[in-house]
């Protein structure tokens, strides 16, 4: 197992990549159909429907806007550097490490952790994040490659 791990970290980076993907699809279908009330309930699934607040601004969709936006682009890093750690590159190894470390330890500590989110809609991208550097770790470590 230990002579692909690094394929299977991979596969769970691209896993993270595509829910994050798809995340950022439904946030911005959802501003542009429902508007901030539903991305925000959707971000938010652990509060009460009636404790999203139902507020029509301006600065509030640009900002969920921003939100979604930052939510895709890393899922489509993911994916992109993912095909690197197929191949056990030592580059794509701390590319992914760094940037999915710091945004998932972000959404921990800012939405999972004081459960504005359920568990059940928020644990997925940890665990594709945890197991992807654990697997991809295990790969460096018993077959290192530093090429990219």
């Amino acid at each position: 197992m230990t002579k692909h791990a690094h394929r299977i970290g991979a596969i769970f980076y691209m896993l993270w990549g595509i829910l994050h993907i798809i995340i950022g699809i439904v946030l911005f279908y959802q501003l542009s159909t429902v508007g901030s009330h539903g991305a925000m309930a959707t971000t938010g699934s652990a509060v009460p429907a009636d404790q999203v607040p139902q507020v029509s601004s301006a600065v509030l969709d640009g900002m969920l806007r921003q939100y979604a936006w930052n939510v895709l682009w890393p899922g489509l890093f993911a994916v992109g550097i993912a095909f690197l750690n197929w191949k056990n590159s030592l580059f794509g190894y701390w590319y992914n490490l760094i940037v999915i470390t710091l945004v998932d330890s972000g959404f921990v500590c800012a939405i999972l952790l004081p459960g504005l989110i359920t568990l059940r809609d928020g644990l997925p991208g940890p665990i594709f994040w945890v197991l992807a550097v654990i697997f991809s770790t295990v790969g460096i470590l018993k077959n290192p490659r530093s090429t990219p």
